[in-house]
């Protein structure tokens, strides 16, 4: 066995949240364990056509409604219809259009967290396979309450933005695009004020998005640092009990316990902006769709049943960021932890075989890319 020396730069805790890798290049090492799954993911994406055909034709249908009942122009198959047949045909396709959702939208639901759990369970034995790979010294180094909250916590953390986050991410900006169309298609003025209102929105999500991540980091070291004095006081309390110590290091623990809270109550003040503002913006979107649909319907460029669709499109188009405001914390704190959960995979293994080293004087490498780990089939993260 061939033994290479030992980079403190590799260890987990010395990377800074400075040196970052953004969200795409986090993506990508992710790419191959969702590649091992797309047989399974191919389905909740087909869903997501009916689903926002489903969402969208919803609006059209009630304005519809209430131009059949005022007399209004209405849609070709409603022209030579009753009052009566009419309704009777629009409550129809209402009721079709419920019930498309209820039943895809739980079925979607329930394939993607099944994809998110196998995810999970791949990274969680390739994770564990490539810690007991490690050198001996590199567990002297390493409290051993940061691993296991990599293992655990991080990894549960990286399995809630499969299950709930990333095809969800996807569902809303094809629902948002469905939702463009349709007002397109029906009244294009009321459309551009819409649209352009989801720029600033977009604008502040993403700022918004930084500073929880950096606040996240923050949160997650701290927790870290929490189970590492857990552990180290527990296992060591007769040494801790010798040396009359139960007094510093409970000071010591509640320190980190402080700046942990503090750390917490940036990420929830964060979260808290992003919905607040959705909040706010969709307001001023149902305020600014009467006031221009107020004056065409003045002018007689507007019907009232198209008014009502466009204050229904008004909720509707927020509500996928509303959902994605939902997903926020979840997915960020994904992100966090593939950023730590990286740093431990990018830690060399340092004893080898002689037969698998180039050269004598090789230097450290990473588990191969090519390795399958209990049956994964895809490299590890790193």
């Amino acid at each position: 066995m061939t033994s290479a020396p030992y980079s403190p730069n590799n260890s987990p805790q010395q990377n800074s949240p400075s040196i970052r890798n953004n969200d795409w290049r986090l993506f990508l090492r992710l790419w191959p364990y969702i590649r091992a799954q797309r047989r399974f993911l191919w389905l909740p994406f087909v869903l997501l056509v009916p689903l926002s055909l489903a969402n969208a034709l919803q609006p059209i249908l009630i304005g519809q409604a209430i131009s059949l009942i005022r007399q209004e122009p209405v849609a070709g198959f409603l022209a030579d219809r009753t009052l009566q047949g009419g309704l009777n045909i629009l409550v129809g396709l209402l009721l079709v259009t419920v019930a498309v959702r209820l039943t895809l939208d739980g079925w979607q639901s329930f394939l993607v967290q099944k994809v998110g759990q196998r995810i999970t369970a791949n990274i969680r034995n390739d994770l564990f396979t490539h810690v007991t790979s490690l050198a001996v010294r590199f567990f002297d180094r390493t409290p051993v309450g940061k691993l296991i909250t990599r293992l655990t916590s991080d990894v549960d953390a990286l399995g809630d933005v499969f299950s709930t986050g990333a095809v969800g991410i996807f569902s809303d900006l094809f629902s948002i695009g469905v939702i463009a169309v349709a007002m397109f298609w029906l009244q294009w003025q009321l459309a551009s004020m819409l649209i352009a209102m989801l720029i600033p929105v977009t604008w502040l999500i993403i700022y918004f998005q930084q500073q929880y991540r950096k606040a996240n980091y923050r949160a997650r070291e701290k927790l870290s640092e929490l189970n590492a004095a857990l552990q180290e006081n527990i296992m060591g309390i007769e040494v801790v009990q010798m040396f009359r110590r139960e007094r510093f290091n409970s000071e010591a623990f509640r320190r980190t316990n402080r700046q942990y809270v503090r750390a917490i109550d940036k990420t929830i003040f964060h979260d808290s902006a992003v919905s607040s503002t959705l909040e706010w913006i969709a307001l001023v979107a149902i305020a600014g769709v009467l006031w221009l649909g107020g004056y065409l319907v003045m002018q007689e460029s507007l019907t009232f049943g198209v008014l009502a669709s466009f204050i229904l499109f008004a909720q509707r188009l927020f509500d996928p960021l509303r959902q994605f405001a939902d997903k926020f914390t979840s997915i960020q704190a994904g992100f966090t932890a593939v950023e730590r959960i990286t740093d431990l995979f990018n830690v060399p293994v340092e004893i080898q075989d002689p037969g698998q080293l180039a050269m004598p004087e090789a230097t450290p490498t990473t588990v191969p890319r090519s390795a399958k780990v209990n049956g994964s089939g895809h490299a590890p993260l790193g």
